[in-house]
């Protein structure tokens, strides 16, 4: 189209919409990228799991904590069941000795 026909004002809108037009261009180049930089972090972190499979990995994690919060629940119910044994042994035991002592006082 040759715009040397055109009037001033059309040209003006010509120019405007053409600008408009790289301005979106630009965005949508833009908007692109920034698409290829995200699927290339994913591509790149899905490669860190086991056979690039994340829900694996969770549920490997998930059963390593299970594991620990079963053992700390079993150490900590052993030394509950230690302490309480401990005690009784101990009250015994004391009470042992004072029954030694009291029959060294009646022997003599």
């Amino acid at each position: 189209m040759q715009e040397q026909h055109l009037s001033a004002d059309t040209r003006a809108i010509l120019a405007a919409l053409r600008e408009r037009d790289d301005k979106s261009n630009q965005q949508i180049n833009s908007i692109l990228e920034a698409q290829r930089k995200l699927q290339q972090d994913v591509t790149s972190i899905s490669r860190g799991f086991p056979d690039g499979d994340p829900d694996s990995h969770r549920r490997y994690h998930e059963s390593v904590i299970e594991w620990r919060e079963l053992r700390n629940k079993m150490v900590r119910d052993c030394l509950t069941h230690a302490a309480k044994v401990g005690g009784i042994g101990a009250a015994c035991w004391v009470a042992y000795a004072v029954w030694t002592a009291f029959k060294m006082e009646v022997m003599r």
